[in-house]
């Protein structure tokens, strides 16, 4: 009996399903590819959009290097230079900072006066004239010393100001 089941079943998969109307045609399936026109202008968007943001990014990290410089030249040579030499440049790289971001006049203001002009932009615990008159004044005196943790303060405010200046 079992035979004569799969003999049935064989014959029943072999024959074709007869459809009325069958003088119809349908269309093929359309096709996912290619995509509606409009989606060509989106796409060139979105890859006009990324080039010019990768041209931004290009250009800010390009226009940054000096401050990229300025924090190796300070991180590199503050360990050998006594307090002065240390406290001018200091001093040297704030206002070479100045001058690349075209700030000549606020660079060439004395020291007193360019650092309270400074601490109007940075944040209370940054500012440069807590450090007091040994870092404004230090260039002029003839001998300086510093603690550890004034000239430790001194390096953190100055590079603080580097990174985060919008002169």
């Amino acid at each position: 009996m079992s035979a004569a089941l799969a003999h049935q079943q064989a014959q029943a998969s072999q024959q074709t399903i007869d459809l009325p109307n069958q003088a119809y045609m349908l269309p093929q399936s359309v096709p996912m590819w290619p995509p509606a026109w409009w989606t060509w202008l989106i796409v060139a968007a979105i890859f006009l959009f990324i080039i010019g943001l990768l041209v931004i990014c290009y250009r800010r990290h390009k226009k940054r290097t000096y401050r990229r410089e300025a924090l190796s030249s300070i991180t590199q040579k503050t360990n050998d230079l006594s307090d002065k030499d240390c406290i001018l440049l200091c001093h040297e790289l704030i206002r070479r900072c100045l001058i690349s971001e075209g700030k000549t006049e606020t660079a060439a203001l004395p020291s007193k006066t360019l650092f309270e002009t400074l601490d109007k932009a940075m944040p209370e615990k940054r500012q440069f004239t807590p450090l007091g008159s040994d870092f404004i004044n230090g260039p002029y005196k003839r001998q300086i010393e510093l603690t550890i943790n004034q000239r430790n303060a001194m390096i953190k405010n100055t590079c603080y100001w580097i990174r985060k200046h919008h002169a």
